[in-house]
């Protein structure tokens, strides 16, 4: 009998998900629902002890405005360039409140848009002549109504403006792009996911900084050992400590390409605290980098 009841609530949030009643939940309620529901047990935060308890802990009570600036794609660019310098950052077409702004006539023939408030709300062009001009409108006005802060309730997605921003294409011909995401806790850097993307595939794996392997698996598949620190591995670092200074905990994305570095973003909650790691015990191990303020 309670089996059945927990299913008929589940199945109850899945209906009411995008309802005014469920957008209204308060966050803790939301949160504590939408944990058990992608996670399979009790969202405990007295106190959090694992990673995943510790973002959501962080979404209801780590909100400063820096936090919106630096989710946002556009106003990030700022603050890198204040902390490092303009030499990370990738070229920038345009930025625009309004699709119909746009003229893809004023860019050069490969590009990228995508949304400064979203998260893989990306178009990518590698020639204007084969671009669906009237799809990718109408589906950049779509993202543009879209505010992650309902979704997962990510405090920092909540009051970014939202805007299109161009930018220039980094792998246009088919280049070997590598992501390195660093796991930053009070501007230290602990471990690193490299996802390295080729043309039809994407793999990935965690290292720490020596880039000895961690346990933590995934549904894509692996990189093929050994992995090799890039000439910048080091740079980087250094970069990704001065960014997450001041933040209890913060990713902050590289992309290297053809041996460049450039900055990708920052992210307070990679995969909104909700994927459920494998092993379990790796969640706990994320999570006793994380030390939450007093």
């Amino acid at each position: 009998m309670q089996l059945n009841i927990c299913m008929q609530r589940n199945k109850l949030f899945f209906i009411l998900a995008g309802s005014f009643l469920v957008r209204n939940l308060p966050d803790k309620v939301y949160l504590s629902l939408l944990y058990k529901r992608k996670m399979g047990k009790r969202l405990d935060l007295r106190p959090p002890r694992t990673f995943t308890e510790k973002i959501q802990w962080l979404k209801l009570n780590y909100r400063f405005d820096i936090m919106t600036q630096c989710s946002d794609k556009y106003e990030v660019r700022k603050f890198v360039e204040d902390k490092i310098g303009p030499e990370l950052l990738k070229k920038l077409y345009g930025v625009y409140e309004k699709v119909e702004d746009i003229d893809i006539d004023a860019f050069p023939e490969a590009f990228v848009l995508k949304i400064n408030h979203g998260s893989g709300q990306n178009i990518f062009c590698k020639k204007k002549s084969e671009l669906d001009w009237n799809y990718s409108r109408n589906l950049l006005k779509k993202y543009l109504k879209t505010n992650h802060y309902f979704a997962f309730r990510e405090w920092g997605y909540k009051n970014v403006a939202p805007r299109v921003i161009c930018e220039e294409h980094l792998t246009k011909n088919g280049e070997t792009l590598y992501e390195y995401g660093f796991y930053c806790y009070d501007g230290v850097a602990r471990v690193v996911e490299i996802n390295e993307y080729t043309p039809g595939l994407k793999r990935v794996n965690m290292f720490d900084l020596d880039l000895n392997l961690l346990e933590n698996k995934y549904s894509e598949p692996p990189l093929p050992r050994p992995v090799k620190k890039p000439p910048q591995f080091e740079r980087m670092i250094e970069y990704a400590a001065i960014l997450s200074s001041g933040f209890p905990f913060v990713r902050v994305d590289f992309i290297c390409v053809n041996n460049r570095i450039y900055f990708g973003e920052m992210t307070f909650y990679p995969l909104g605290g909700l994927a459920r790691l494998d092993p379990q015990s790796f969640d706990s191990y994320l999570g006793s980098f994380f030390k939450l303020p007093v």
